[in-house]
């Protein structure tokens, strides 16, 4: 049987199993407008707070456990101390846990604790960026941020961000959003060659790409997490563009620069200039 290039969902017989789980963890993503984000993987969550991954959470079938693995970074010796998680050789922590278990370690309290962590230890501008802009664009139709530090089975490099862009009524197109901040030297010329990788990467294994994310639709809208009024179907022709924020006097002169280089390239600059005027 061959094995497709992506896959970022869960099978139907765990998903059933899975599914009401995860309310509770829904209903604190939503609540906290999406600063913490639950992505679907390969049969397992990855669960992000402040765009750092915190956990990978699997279940385990054959033990009807969870096993969810954290950097011992992002946990107090309280929450070791109650939970008493195993370290492994990566140094994550790994806890198995019954469903109630579950609730408990992601407790809002304990959630608030890795989020302290993560701003103290692993704070990063980019990914920051990153983070605000998935924020800031929730709850659109026209434009739907499907996923996150995207890899497949043939391709180790992550994009930063994928999108689904509606074309027409309910076709949508794949758009690759690369993240850079003004004063990321790679705006001089290296994201030309990351963002044409990665929309030929999607190109090449398009019927894989539609599968996959069409299936990742469909779970997060049972899940809770996006709009269940929509209707996806993806279609081809694969979109990129490069998005630049901040250090706007060095972002336009690598933006010149680039758009030298590679003319079709399309980059977007949002800029925080303020304007008192539109103050209220």
């Amino acid at each position: 049987m061959r094995i497709p290039v992506i896959q970022r969902y869960f099978s139907e017989d765990i998903f059933a199993i899975i599914k009401p789980h995860f309310r509770f963890l829904v209903e604190t993503v939503v609540r906290s407008g999406f600063e913490y984000d639950l992505q679907l993987r390969d049969n397992y969550f990855n669960l992000y707070c402040k765009g750092n991954s915190i956990g990978k959470i699997s279940y385990l079938t054959t033990k009807q456990l969870y096993k969810i693995e954290i950097n011992y970074k992002f946990i107090s010796d309280k929450i070791i101390a109650r939970f008493k998680p195993q370290k492994d050789k990566n140094d994550y922590l790994v806890f198995r846990l019954s469903r109630k278990q579950l609730h408990l370690l992601f407790s809002s309290a304990n959630l608030l604790s890795m989020a302290n962590r993560v701003k103290k230890v692993n704070y990063q501008e980019e990914t920051a960026f990153e983070q605000m802009l998935m924020t800031d664009n929730i709850g659109r139709s026209d434009l739907i941020i499907i996923d996150r530090q995207v890899a497949d089975t043939k391709h180790r490099t992550k994009m930063d961000l994928l999108a689904l862009i509606r074309k027409k009524n309910n076709d949508y197109q794949f758009c690759v959003l690369e993240v850079k901040l003004g004063n990321n030297p790679e705006l001089r010329g290296d994201v030309v060659e990351q963002l044409e990788g990665y929309k030929k990467r999607i190109s090449e294994n398009f019927p894989d790409y539609k599968v996959c994310y069409q299936m990742n639709f469909i779970q997060k809208q049972e899940l809770g997490l996006l709009n269940d009024s929509l209707t996806v179907n993806i279609v081809p022709d694969v979109l990129g563009v490069v998005v630049v924020g901040g250090y706007s006097g060095i972002a336009e002169k690598s933006i010149k620069k680039l758009k030298r280089k590679a003319p079709n390239i399309k980059v977007l600059q949002l800029k925080n200039k303020i304007d008192l005027s539109k103050a209220i």
